[in-house]
């Protein structure tokens, strides 16, 4: 357990901060999160943010991290990761987050920057690597550019971002569909 000031660090107390984050960002957006109202929603004194992150920013970069589900960067094949992410953008905690992310991109862009190089072009480049796989084991027709499939799956975010709740077999149905648009063979592999 780490130390604060000579106490033992309650990592409760991390959760709840990082949980208390999300929620008032989700609710209010990164300018009208405070960390006073973070603090008083997780049940902590200020000074007990203020020691585990420098600035609200640093702070809502962890909450975002914590945010992240662990299944979805383990996909093997492009039909785990339509099945990953039907299941995660049907979620409308997710959906809002996603939203308000893509909201701060005007008035802080330092914040979707370090969002965007922390978790999601690493997340781009594993896509990328599972659709020049896939078009390498022969699911798209020879000489498919594997970024067209990446811009299948950004284009599923963009739209259910602008329509709002959506059922999770749907993004699936849709994600499989313009897969099937661009040639992709569903009967070489499982998914």
């Amino acid at each position: 357990m780490d130390r604060v000031g000579g106490r033992p660090r309650d990592p409760g107390n991390d959760v709840a901060i990082l949980d208390a984050a999300l929620d008032l960002l989700i609710e209010d957006g990164f300018g009208g999160a405070s960390i006073e109202a973070i603090a008083k929603r997780a049940g902590v004194a200020k000074m007990t943010v203020y020691r585990r992150w420098k600035s609200k920013e640093d702070l809502f970069l962890a909450a975002l991290e914590h945010a992240r589900p662990p299944d979805g960067a383990n996909a093997e094949s492009i039909g785990e990761l339509v099945v990953t992410v039907a299941r995660l953008l049907s979620q409308n905690r997710f959906r809002m987050l996603m939203a308000r992310v893509v909201g701060a991109s005007v008035d802080h862009p330092n914040l979707v920057g370090a969002y965007v190089e922390r978790y999601l072009r690493p997340r781009l480049s594993g896509l990328a690597e599972l659709a020049r796989d896939a078009v390498e084991k022969g699911e798209f027709p020879e000489g498919t550019d594997p970024a067209v499939i990446e811009d299948v799956f950004a284009g599923a975010i963009g739209f259910v971002l602008l329509r709002g709740e959506v059922a999770e077999a749907e993004i699936d149905g849709r994600l499989r569909g313009m897969l099937r648009h661009l040639g992709r063979r569903e009967d070489l592999h499982l998914g």
